[in-house]
């Protein structure tokens, strides 16, 4: 695959040049801020650098973003109440205020620990907990909440760091267009290679938090894949949720690929033993890794090979719900991390107004995105993940959402 790199004052003309040169079907992987050449530079501007190639045989394409609700209930998309949440008026000055509180009380508790050790892992609990919520006083945004700047923000729905990274970019300005604001959000938004780009053997692997997707998500990937020519192996971890093997079974028997369960890491490492398929899915049970002998800590350490097809491609994607709050995301990054997470699928894309979690997960994780699922049909909701697509999600063209916060 030959990736090509154009360039442009904001990403709209960027991504023209691509189309102009690779068709309008042109895929965007890559965005990023370069300095401008000839006296651009000089006068320390900034051009939009994207890397773009030529479109496969076309994936089913994302669903239009939902339209926001009716002017009559005059609140954003991604409004606090549209979230649930009580709006509230909160100045610098108390922001200060509750961060020197929470240093104070993470002293208290240091002495305590100091004292007597035998309080051990509930004195650490609360440390814990302390300074995630310091931590997360500290990513609030410095902007006043009354001006139309944080209104933007707020209806993005980004929470946390992701929030915080954007309130940098859009800091000093009163108003963003949603050229603008495409262009902010577009440093943010890190892709990453589709899971089955390659014709070499591949092993996907699906962890995540229980009920956010991974068993339709392992079944739309193997669908996608039989539909190529490829042959499927499923190997099902799930020994907790009642019917997980039977679903995974039937999807396995409708598509006429090969089915093992493997409740324990001796059970794993048999099955990739005779593993001879193109593609290896494992779909595991949603708990985190927290036994050293469990199933879910051997994920971090598959690597391997197939037995007839050579060494693996290894995808372990993180899968997280579009509508995640950064808090949530931060905790799974933490407790599937033992699991060796390479890429994040986003999920119920369809599901949610708010689709802010396309950022969550990555400011929380570090990880690109690869994966994008938007509804209950296998193999049809499902499309690998690009810049243009997050970015439509997040500012649909037109920027209707963006315009109520002017």
């Amino acid at each position: 695959m030959t990736h090509h790199v154009f360039r442009g004052s904001t990403l709209e003309e960027a991504r023209r040049a691509a189309e102009a040169a690779l068709g309008p079907d042109a895929v965007l992987l890559t965005t990023r801020r370069v300095p401008s050449k000839g006296l651009g530079r000089l006068l320390g501007r900034k051009d939009i650098e994207v890397a773009a190639v030529a479109a496969d045989p076309p994936l089913p394409q994302l669903p239009p973003a939902p339209p926001p609700p009716s002017p009559s209930r005059r609140q954003g998309l991604f409004s606090d109440a549209a979230l649930g949440i009580e709006a509230r008026s909160t100045s610098v000055t108390e922001i200060a205020a509750l961060r020197a509180e929470l240093r104070s009380e993470i002293r208290v508790v240091q002495g305590l620990v100091a004292r007597k050790a035998s309080l051990g892992p509930a004195i650490e609990g609360e440390l814990a907990a302390v300074r995630d919520a310091l931590e997360r006083l500290s990513d609030l945004p410095e902007a006043p909440r009354g001006s139309r700047g944080s209104k933007q923000l707020r209806i993005a729905g980004l929470e946390g760091r992701a929030q915080s990274a954007l309130a940098r970019v859009l800091r000093g300005r009163d108003h963003a267009s949603p050229d603008e604001l495409r262009d902010a959000l577009a440093d943010l938004v890190r892709v990453a290679p589709w899971p089955l780009a390659e014709e070499r053997a591949t092993l996907v692997a699906l962890v995540g938090p229980s009920g956010v997707g991974k068993t339709t998500t392992a079944a739309k990937l193997a669908g996608q894949a039989v539909a190529a020519g490829r042959s499927v192996t499923f190997i099902c971890c799930d020994a907790y949720r009642v019917g997980a093997v039977e679903q995974l079974g039937r999807y396995a028997k409708l598509l006429e690929a090969r089915f093992e369960v493997a409740p324990t890491p001796a059970d794993l490492g048999r099955a990739l033993a005779n593993a001879a398929t193109d593609l290896v899915i494992i779909d595991t049970a949603g708990h985190p890794p927290t036994k050293p002998d469990g199933v879910e800590a051997a994920i971090g350490n598959v690597r391997g090979a197939s037995p007839s097809r050579g060494r693996w491609i290894r995808h372990v994607l993180l899968c997280l719900p579009a509508s995640v709050r950064a808090a949530d995301a931060e905790r799974f990054g933490r407790a599937f991390q033992p699991c060796g997470p390479t890429a994040i699928a986003v999920t119920k894309l369809d599901e949610t107004c708010s689709p802010a979690g396309l950022l969550h997960g990555t400011a929380a994780t570090r990880l690109p995105v690869s994966v994008l699922c938007f509804g209950q049909r296998v193999p049809e909701d499902i499309a690998r993940a690009t810049s243009g697509a997050i970015l439509d999600q997040l500012v649909p063209p037109g920027g209707a959402r963006w315009r109520e916060a002017s």
